[in-house]
């Protein structure tokens, strides 16, 4: 899921985010994370940019949420509604985890 991985970037690429409620749902969800400037959704090309601000959002920090992206690549294989469900409770763990 995880495509690249920069200070202030981290571009996502999955099939999930061709469905438009899953993309609606890290799009709003992720937006609300302190530190997260901006999210873009792609349903076009099954990607998601999110910018942070790096300071807030600091790597040694961004580094505890890799296991939970890697967890939602698991949902690919998984039933619409299962999907939306697993990536919901997710997202939940990525904003604890993002807590400072």
């Amino acid at each position: 899921m995880i495509e690249s991985f920069i200070e202030g970037r981290v571009r996502l690429r999955s099939p999930i985010l061709a469905d438009p409620a899953i993309a609606e749902l890290l799009s709003s969800r992720m937006t609300d994370i302190d530190g997260v400037r901006k999210v873009k959704v792609s349903a076009r090309t099954n990607g998601m940019l999110l910018e942070y601000d790096k300071t807030r959002l600091p790597l040694t920090l961004l580094m505890r949420a890799q296991d939970i992206f890697l967890r939602m690549s698991e949902a690919e294989n998984l039933p619409r509604p299962e999907r939306y469900a697993m990536i919901e409770n997710l997202v939940g763990e990525l904003a604890e985890v993002l807590k400072r």
